[in-house]
């Protein structure tokens, strides 16, 4: 028997009826509608595969894994914290190499400590899904700038300084940015449309917190970034182009759901969902990124 996927928002979680798997996110699209963050509403993506739930704390879930007498086929994680979730995907990687990943922070409102998911857990749910053969995409909107920077960190996400790599005086991370900032000619309150990327081209969302520069996901352990930008029109194109595939998952990022001015157009049977941090895959490694979107799909499915 298959297991309904669904996307609500927040603060509308459903009632578990043992047969459904999901979370909370930022808004959410499908072909019949496009639902604001703060209205009501939950949408059905059916998972037409054998598949099992597991959900609980970090290391309640990472040992039923480790016990699992079978090797899935594909995985949906979601986070219902926002932290914890790298340490989880590195054991799991170890665990499950090579198996398609995707999902993401579910989103939190209200002053929420925790975003709702389905199964409720403290930590995470996975969707261990049993058979099928499932393809996982990620899409960086963001272009590359070739301008590549070194950071001084304090902790895995509070960068405090900043200098163009190799060369350079370091500066105060806030002042840095919001040099790029009045540079690419944005508003002070715009940390979508700049962003910061890895080796791998996966983003961090930053915001500025005093001197310092607060990161929604783990900084690369190289401590080097690519500086990135993108145009609000590039963000709808890009992401029109990118959910216009039929019988979809997509989550994508809540901060790119902010930089479109239009309701976005998705492919017949594809839902969109808008997280707090999502999964993308670099070479093999699942990893928490920002300011990205991930699809996933079954290959061979019928329509």
């Amino acid at each position: 028997m298959g297991t309904c996927f669904k996307f609500w928002t927040g603060g509308q979680a459903p009632a578990d009826d043992g047969n459904m798997f999901g979370c909370a996110s930022h808004g959410l699209v499908n072909a019949g509608a496009w639902v604001a963050p703060g209205q009501p509403s939950e949408a059905r993506f059916e998972l037409r595969v054998s598949s099992e739930a597991i959900a609980g704390s970090y290391s309640e879930v990472l040992s039923r894994v480790g016990r699992l007498e079978y090797r899935p086929a594909a995985a949906i994680i979601l986070f219902a914290g926002a932290t914890g979730m790298e340490g989880f995907l590195s054991r799991w990687y170890e665990l499950m190499p090579g198996v398609p990943v995707a999902g993401g922070g579910a989103a939190r409102v209200g002053g929420q400590i925790q975003g709702e998911i389905r199964p409720a857990a403290s930590d995470v749910a996975v969707l261990l899904i049993r058979d099928g053969t499932w393809q996982v995409e990620s899409l960086n909107v963001h272009n590359a700038t070739g301008r590549l920077v070194e950071v001084k960190a304090d902790g895995p996400r509070l960068i405090t300084h900043i200098r163009e790599a190799g060369a350079g005086e370091w500066e105060a991370a806030a002042r840095f940015f919001r040099g790029r900032q009045v540079a690419e000619g944005r508003n002070g309150d715009d940390y979508e449309s700049i962003t910061f990327s890895d080796i791998g081209g996966r983003n961090v969302h930053l915001s500025v917190d005093g001197e310092v520069l607060r990161s929604g996901a783990d900084l690369p352990a190289d401590m080097r970034m690519e500086v990135r930008t993108v145009s609000r029109a590039d963000v709808a194109a890009r992401l029109t182009r990118f959910c216009n595939c039929r019988e979809s998952l997509v989550f994508g990022c809540a901060g790119l759901r902010g930089l479109l001015d239009a309701p976005l157009a998705v492919g017949h049977g594809t839902l969109v969902g808008f997280m707090f941090g999502e999964l993308v895959t670099t070479g093999s490694h699942p990893q928490f990124a920002n300011l990205m979107a991930v699809r996933m799909r079954e290959i061979g499915a019928s329509a």
